[in-house]
């Protein structure tokens, strides 16, 4: 049972008073976790009207805290970016902006979590999970924690090039399609038989932007995804992570890129 604000205060009151240790910390102050630093996956809207909402599955449903402010969410198959502000007592106050206006599938919580971040209201901590109040005390909504993976410094492997008309296209073997995105802003990169190098710049806004690739030009085997992999880098709009992956949004809604972290390549 998830507990709002107020309800587990009086727990932690009352299991102070028998000499235990409370499990729910405030929503600022030594040992609490921050908001920034995590993308927080939603396990569960309980209503206050005894309607349960369950995230299936949580990687789908997804907030994210940045330090400038900004707010990333993944709500099943539409995305959002807002803006939050925390307050010294734990209040919080979200503005989603634009959503996208995808029909996602029968059964998604989609707009009940728009909804419900919009009507954030407190924040606390219980058991490392994240809990947010509703406005009005209509419900609370609660998350579990994981690390953001780093664009920068990581050698990300291609699993999949989704494309918006159905083509999907997956490597022979992920390990001969790489990207490496460097700190000065260099893109390296391995298309099969071939290598490349590139510049891109990555936004707060999590816009990404890569420079034309400049490559060898080897003749690869048949079957070779070398060229749609650069030409699809090419075109990067946006990107996120979900579940430790790295996804490339192409410009044009066109498709999508999946990536997953492998060691650095020395």
């Amino acid at each position: 049972m998830v507990l709002s604000r107020s309800a587990a205060v009086l727990a932690a009151v009352s299991t102070v008073l028998v000499g235990a240790t409370a499990c729910v910390t405030p929503s600022t102050g030594p040992g609490v976790p921050p908001l920034t630093g995590s993308v927080w996956e939603l396990q569960q809207i309980q209503m206050n009207d005894d309607t349960l909402l369950t995230a299936n599955p949580p990687q789908n449903y997804t907030a994210e805290f940045a330090k400038d402010g900004q707010v990333f969410v993944r709500a099943d198959c539409n995305r959002a970016i807002g803006q939050f502000t925390e307050f010294p007592d734990g209040r919080i106050a979200i503005t989603l902006g634009p959503t996208t206006l995808a029909a996602c599938p029968e059964g998604s919580i989609s707009s009940q979590f728009l909804q419900a971040m919009n009507d954030a209201n407190i924040y606390f901590f219980q058991n490392n999970d994240l809990f947010i109040d509703l406005k009005l005390g209509s419900g609370t909504m609660q998350f579990s924690g994981t690390p953001i993976p780093a664009l920068v410094g990581t050698l990300w492997k291609l699993q999949q090039i989704q494309f918006n008309d159905d083509t999907l296209l997956v490597p022979d073997q992920s390990d001969h399609y790489t990207a490496e995105f460097l700190e000065d802003g260099t893109l390296l990169v391995r298309a099969d038989c071939n290598r490349g190098r590139g510049q891109f710049t990555a936004g707060d806004d999590r816009s990404l932007e890569v420079s034309p690739i400049a490559t060898t030009l080897a003749a690869c085997p048949e079957g070779s995804i070398g060229n749609e992999f650069v030409q699809a880098l090419g075109n990067a709009g946006t990107y996120f992570f979900q579940d430790g992956n790295l996804f490339i949004e192409l410009a044009f809604d066109s498709g999508t890129m999946q990536f997953f972290a492998g060691p650095t390549q020395l």
